[in-house]
């Protein structure tokens, strides 16, 4: 037995003696297990994620030969699974496009995917892992090949009626669509001031020729009588009239269908885009869904895609919806991420403050809302692309898979991988199963190339100790054995008296928890009990982002089970907890949970609108003078 491996052993077994001197007993071993609509999301693109017949497509029977990765059956061995136990489903519905957010058949799956026996397959697969599955629904357009608008364009282009003449929106003007008279008498007047300030002013301006403004729409094709449709992301993807309800049946039907046939929820596209500059329609139509939807299978979940600043973001919570995608929080939000800004800049302080003001901004919107935080998703990078630090990619993981609600991981975010900014393409890279396997040689998507991974792929990183994917393993596990951290009811910041550290209690069921993150690269001292936290004593929960983890050392004992910790190397700071003065490592995480009873109730309030703090958008000192020390 060599001299390293002796030192791991004497290091561990002093390290997990401070542990478990220093913090009480739980006298709850083991994970909680919930049926509800609190889930660990997985985004997955079938096309770049397993192929089963070596056409370099991704399908469905592919996707069922990884389903152990995600999480194992009841009863076997999970060393190999993430643990994940929801997937989201991007569009699998029948298309012309890779993507396929442009549908032509929404009661079939692609036939580049497999069969509608292979969807069925798959659902009884994942429900046996306990694994809850929703499909990407696609409400507000179809494909320009759906036979509804080729059947249109032909009435129209002809002069005979139809019936789907009514389902898209055509138009001869499209500079007035979907304004009032009021909004063109406006509109006019506006334009009036505009020229006569610049005579006024010297000034020569030429008046806007208002017939040119045709963004959004596209002129019918074969037509010669002036026709437009309303195509607001690009002409294979008419907008769908909404205000009729023949189209509102067709959907509703559409939904029906696919809830019978047992799938738990849907993502919801576009909701902005619905009735484009049109807030309160689109929170209306958004609750005629909920509605429909939660009347077929209460329990069904529903999570929205509305692409926008945190207060608009809590309008729409207002339609009764689940969720809604946290931008805000991502690594691409309007202020380029407040995740991204956090890990840059290390101000825990403004995590703390941030997320309870959203967080209590959601519930008073809608007191059942579950916050849908995210890194990335097909349409933005990965986080692996802004952060090259591997430490910093663990960070990042660590700060928003510690937040309240549902968090969504894309495939490939937790092996690190990193793509082009270019395309869409370049963002929906086949997934690295290994080194050599890459993907199982699926063609990348047009436009696209290779994706790199720090640590190689899938298979490398399951067996390496200090690898991003097992990072994430740890993290899914700490949230399984405190599930107050994903299903708060009352969250709460915390002022510990060091602006590097983030610290928020979470409530739930009237136990707390906090959540403590070291965002800085060095050590820091917290006084907990000076801070009046002292009830918080017992350590429930811990990872350190930085590469600190030693092979032959990597499990410590917490509580009265086995819990997987990463172990410190030799020479860096280990985590010490006594009487209420905490060591937090470089770029740790802990979570401390309350040995007294917590109020949990959510008090409803009247707040003023949020506003994002500007100072998160420029990356400040990394130490603030008080915490010099």
């Amino acid at each position: 037995m060599g001299k390293r491996f002796l030192s791991a052993i004497v290091a561990l077994s002093i390290f997990a003696a401070l542990f478990v001197s220093c913090a009480s007993k739980s006298p709850e071993p083991g994970p909680q297990t919930f049926d509800d609509n609190f889930r660990m999301f997985y985004e997955i693109y079938v096309r770049s994620y397993s192929d089963s017949n070596g056409d370099g497509i991704g399908d469905i029977q592919g996707l069922i030969s990884k389903m152990d990765y995600l999480h194992a059956r009841p009863g076997e061995d999970d060393t190999m699974s993430l643990g994940i136990d929801a997937v989201w489903l991007m569009p699998i519905f029948t298309s012309p496009s890779e993507h396929k957010y442009d549908v032509t058949d929404y009661y079939t799956i692609d036939p580049t995917y497999g069969t509608m026996d292979d969807f069925d397959q798959m659902l009884k697969e994942f429900h046996q892992r306990r694994i809850r599955v929703i499909l990407d629904m696609v409400v507000n357009h179809t494909s320009s090949e759906h036979p509804w608008f080729t059947q249109a364009v032909e009435a129209l282009n002809s002069g005979k009626d139809s019936p789907y003449l009514n389902y898209y929106n055509f138009t001869k003007e499209p500079w007035y669509f979907g304004m009032t008279e009021e909004d063109i008498i406006a509109q006019q007047e506006k334009e009036a001031e505009r020229i006569a300030e610049a005579k006024k002013n010297g000034e020569t301006v030429e008046p806007v020729d208002i017939t040119t403004q045709t963004d959004g729409f596209t002129p019918v094709p074969g037509n010669e009588d002036g026709w437009y449709y309303e195509s607001r992301f690009w002409s294979g993807m008419p907008d769908l009239n909404l205000d009729n309800p023949d189209v509102i049946r067709e959907l509703k039907d559409i939904m029906r269908f696919w809830i019978d046939k047992g799938v738990d929820g849907y993502r919801l596209d576009a909701c902005t885009s619905f009735y484009t500059g049109n807030l309160k329609k689109n929170v209306a139509f958004l609750q005629t869904v909920v509605d429909y939807c939660k009347s077929v299978n209460p329990d069904f979940y529903l999570v929205g895609e509305v692409w926008s600043d945190t207060w608009t973001i809590t309008q729409y919570y207002k339609s009764g919806i689940d969720s809604i995608f946290n931008f805000d929080c991502s690594f691409s939000g309007p202020y380029a991420g407040l995740l991204n800004n956090l890990t840059k800049n290390k101000r825990g302080g403004k995590l703390s403050g941030r997320l309870e003001t959203v967080f209590t901004d959601m519930r008073n919107a809608n007191l059942n809302a579950i916050d849908a935080p995210f890194l990335s998703n097909h349409d933005t990078p990965r986080a692996a692309t802004y952060l090259k630090a591997s430490s910093d990619r663990k960070l990042a993981a660590s700060l928003y898979q510690m937040l309240p609600g549902n968090c969504f991981i894309y495939y490939g975010e937790e092996i690190g991988m990193s793509e082009g900014w270019k395309n869409d393409s370049e963002k929906r890279l086949p997934i690295m199963w290994s080194a050599d396997e890459n993907g199982n040689d699926i063609i990348p998507p047009k436009d696209g190339g290779r994706a790199g991974s720090p640590y190689f792929g899938v298979y490398e990183q399951l067996v390496q100790p200090d690898s991003l994917l097992r990072h994430y393993k740890r993290l899914l596990n700490i949230k399984k054995y405190n599930p107050e951290i994903q299903r708060a009811e009352v969250v709460s910041a915390c002022d510990v008296g060091n602006y590097n550290v983030a610290a928020y209690t979470c409530a739930y069921e009237n136990a707390a928890v906090m959540v403590l993150h070291n965002l800085t690269p060095t050590v820091k001292h917290v006084n907990l009990r000076e801070a009046g936290y002292e009830t918080f004593s017992e350590v429930s929960g811990f990872v350190i982002a930085d590469d600190y983890v030693e092979e032959e050392a990597h499990r410590a004992y917490i509580k009265d089970y086995e819990y997987e910790v990463p172990e410190v190397k030799a020479g860096a700071s280990p985590l010490v907890y006594v009487n209420g003065e905490i060591t937090l490592p470089p770029k740790s995480t802990v979570i401390l949970r309350s040995h007294e009873k917590a109020n949990s109730t959510f008090i409803t309030t009247t707040l003023p609108p949020y506003v994002t703090p500007t100072d998160l958008v420029t990356p400040t000192d990394l130490v603030t003078p008080s915490d010099a020390a």
